[in-house]
């Protein structure tokens, strides 16, 4: 270590200043603050550090040997030191907020009063208190904000918001919502996960090119349809958002129509019920060019959900992979034994499909009619893997990977591979 003491060098000191910031960035706050005493050159760098990240590692530091109302006291003290002893820019704020006492969320508002006139670029704040935090007035009008990530909050616009210019990734979990139009031009990642009151949320976002809607209490695609450049979506329903507002649902045929650039579709089994609405054509009017892999979760195959499935396979030119993950709880009933087994389902052909991984597997009658129907239809086959649910007796596995190996395969090179998600895990 070099010091100003006896006419060392200090080589420490003359580092250019990104590589003090890299350093400080690799550093948790409290050994940050340390730095201080390294020379006098560094007594002041964490006070115009502009990147400052209060995670659960420093509030876990503060409340080591305290009783909650003195650690209550003593995070807000030093959150408040931290701040303004600060000056320059804060370009990065994270912070997770502890189990605070919703009386002291006037301090936080107060500090994202401060962070406003910072310069902030990027914030985070995860709320790990037992109330929500309702967000105030001033974080939307950080002008600079290009990266936000909320949880446990409460998020209502103003009125006289009009929208984040520079944002492009938007991160939300656990939001209960107000009335909100969120336009965000330049926005590329949405991520909404566990929210309530979606429908009063209205996002803008014609740009965007990667979208999660995860387990919200609601659903509106109608904001996203437009959004053209859309690569990858992530959507699952939570439990009976698939009964709501019907007369409004949009159709797979007319999502897809508009999502013609997506490559990576994950879906559960609600949204594909969701979707199915209406009649479900056997092939979507227009072809999926650039779908590569699609990942269905929460399937059981009912006929809404292997109605959907069939129509994607068929309209996907160039699929690569293929996955499900099964529902423990897989349809049995005679409208979809029928429907898979209609001797004009093994006309269907899906092209460019490579690789297909079921699993959960228990080997139920419509998951066997299935595997059949991709094994006669998939010229492009190269590998099958079925990994079957754990519960299954080893009799019971044997005879349904006997039965598996005599289909019939459209793709010479098809090679399939039966196992047990435990033999996996080992």
């Amino acid at each position: 270590m070099a010091a100003d003491q006896g006419g060392m060098e200090d080589r420490i000191s003359s580092l250019p200043k990104n590589v003090v910031d890299h350093i400080l960035d690799c550093l948790p706050i409290r050994d940050a603050a340390r730095t201080s005493v390294l020379s006098s050159k560094w007594r002041y760098v964490l006070a115009e550090y502009p990147h400052l990240v209060l995670n659960k590692q420093f509030s876990s530091a503060i409340s080591r040997n305290r009783l909650p109302t003195q650690f209550n006291n003593d995070y807000v003290y030093i959150v408040n030191r931290i701040l303004l002893q600060h000056f320059g820019s804060i370009l990065k704020f994270v912070i997770d907020l502890p189990e605070l006492h919703s009386v002291r969320f006037v301090d936080v508002d107060q500090w994202m009063l401060f962070l406003s006139r910072k310069g902030v670029r990027e914030l985070t704040l995860d709320n790990s208190s037992p109330n929500h935090y309702k967000i105030p007035s001033y974080v939307f009008f950080c002008p600079d904000l290009i990266y936000l990530s909320l949880s446990k909050c409460i998020l209502r616009a103003p009125t006289a918001f009009e929208g984040f210019s520079k944002l492009t990734r938007l991160m939300l979990k656990e939001i209960t919502f107000g009335s909100s139009v969120l336009n965000i031009p330049q926005l590329v990642i949405l991520i909404i996960r566990n929210c309530t009151g979606i429908h009063l949320l209205n996002v803008s976002a014609p740009l965007l090119q990667k979208l999660t809607l995860y387990d919200n209490d609601d659903v509106e695609l109608s904001h996203y349809i437009i959004c053209k450049n859309l690569t990858y979506a992530y959507l699952a329903l939570s439990n009976g958002t698939q009964h709501r507002r019907q007369g409004e649902r949009i159709s797979l045929a007319e999502l897809f129509g508009c999502w013609s650039l997506l490559s990576n579709a994950y879906f559960d089994g609600r949204f594909l019920k969701f979707l199915a609405a209406g009649t479900v054509p056997e092939s979507l009017p227009t072809k999926m060019n650039c779908l590569r892999q699609l990942i269905l979760f929460r399937i059981s195959f009912d006929l809404d959900q292997t109605a959907c499935i069939l129509c994607l396979l068929q309209s996907s030119l160039c699929l690569e992979k293929f996955e499900i993950w099964m529902n423990s709880n897989v349809n049995n009933g005679v409208e979809v034994l029928n429907y898979l087994e209609e001797p004009s389902r093994m006309n269907q052909t899906f092209d460019g499909l490579e690789t297909v991984t079921i699993r959960y597997f228990s080997g139920s009658k419509p998951e066997i009619l299935f595997l059949k129907l991709l094994l006669a239809c998939s010229p492009s086959l190269e590998r099958v893997s079925v990994e079957d649910d754990e519960k299954l007796p080893m009799n019971e596995r044997l005879r349904i990977a006997k039965e598996l190996m005599r289909f019939c395969r459209a793709s010479p090179k098809a090679e399939m591979t039966f196992q047990s998600l435990i033999t996996k895990s080992t």
